[in-house]
């Protein structure tokens, strides 16, 4: 330890009989170093157990690392803006190091909008890259390709794609996600439980993530296992169609009267919830589990309208990630590649201690 402490560049250089420019090369891994030149450097690196202080090296760099996220649309109390607080938490918290950090927003219902955000993106020239859910996969497939093109290192957010070449994953197991809530459903159920409402706010056609097809397979293969005979029922909510949402569902709970359980996969239960509460107060309770407590998810638990939630911590999710990223990228530290977060039950006596 006493010599490592005193080890110099030049002191490396002199032993390998090299210049001082080449041991700096290899020490940070840059190129136009010779074979030979390679050898000689890293020997001696390997005789003195030199380990380079990337963390010192970068606070003196004179270059800015520049950061781009591409993340969905949204509004100021939902999932995807604790998520970018969390982004712009890690942020601040490497300020001493010299960061730029843009954030480039899509219509995660409108794929052209992400691809012409992608190109912006792409034309901004980032050394670095953090991507939000996007569900086509020829879509990411192309912009993922580009970033590999131009080796700009890229971390997911969300929605995992173990097919591409990322180098941080943040974000639950989607699949035993969607299992969980199969589970918790198949708790509430009774002998005459014979449907479960399943709704989904589409655009497009789809819904917006991977993320979220997912978990549904998880969910009906649960189902499938552990509650054969019940018979999973699609409900289709429009995202561009508010008043039609009323329509489909007082159409829906009038038509099926008997339907007691329902979920959905993103942060949109409280729109069940509150059309239940407000427009057909006489129904039957009907139990409701979704994803995300947001403030409208969460004062849905408090007032009875809505019975569980599973959560995820997002803005620690999102200061999770960027932190990761820089940890990788900037300072050159080996980490795992898929980070998970917790699949965590809230309800109306736990949601008051919840906290991201």
């Amino acid at each position: 330890m006493e010599i490592k402490s005193k080890i110099r560049i030049k002191d490396i250089a002199e032993r390998a009989g090299v210049s001082v420019g080449t041991v700096d090369r290899v020490i940070h891994g840059r190129s136009n170093v010779s074979p030979i030149s390679l050898e000689r450097v890293q020997k001696v690196l390997d005789e003195i157990n030199f380990t380079p202080n990337h963390y010192a090296s970068a606070l003196a760099s004179h270059s800015v690392h520049q950061f781009a996220a591409i993340l969905p649309m949204h509004e100021v109390d939902s999932y995807w803006a604790r998520v970018e607080n969390g982004l712009i938490d890690g942020v601040r918290r490497f300020n001493d190091f010299k960061i730029s950090f843009k954030i480039f927003r899509y219509d995660p219902f409108n794929t052209e909008t992400f691809k012409f955000e992608c190109q912006n993106l792409l034309d901004a020239n980032p050394d670095t890259v953090i991507v939000g859910p996007i569900f086509n996969y020829s879509i990411m497939e192309n912009f993922t390709s580009k970033l590999d093109e131009r080796n700009i290192p890229y971390a997911l957010l969300d929605s995992n794609w173990p097919e591409f070449n990322y180098r941080i994953f943040y974000g639950q197991d989607s699949l035993q996600s969607g299992a969980f809530a199969g589970h918790i459903i198949s708790l509430a159920v009774d002998s005459d439980t014979q449907q479960i409402a399943l709704f989904k706010v589409l655009g497009e056609g789809r819904v917006a993530s991977r993320q979220q097809m997912n978990r549904e397979v998880g969910f009906r293969k649960y189902m499938e296992e552990h509650c054969p005979n019940i018979e999973i029922v699609d409900v289709n909510l429009y995202v561009y169609d508010k008043q039609g949402m009323n329509d489909i569902m007082r159409e829906f709970f009038t038509a099926n009267p008997n339907i007691r359980h329902a979920l959905c996969f993103n942060s949109s239960v409280h729109i069940i919830a509150n059309f239940l509460r407000n427009e057909m107060p006489e129904h039957p309770h009907v139990t409701l589990l979704g994803y995300d407590a947001v403030n409208a998810n969460a004062e849905c638990l408090k007032n009875g309208s809505a019975d569980f939630l599973i959560a995820q911590h997002p803005q620690t999710q999102g200061l999770n990630c960027f932190r990761s990223l820089f940890n990788t990228c900037v300072l050159k530290m080996q980490l795992p590649r898929d980070h998970y977060m917790s699949i965590e039950l809230l309800t109306k006596e736990n949601i008051d201690y919840y906290k991201d």
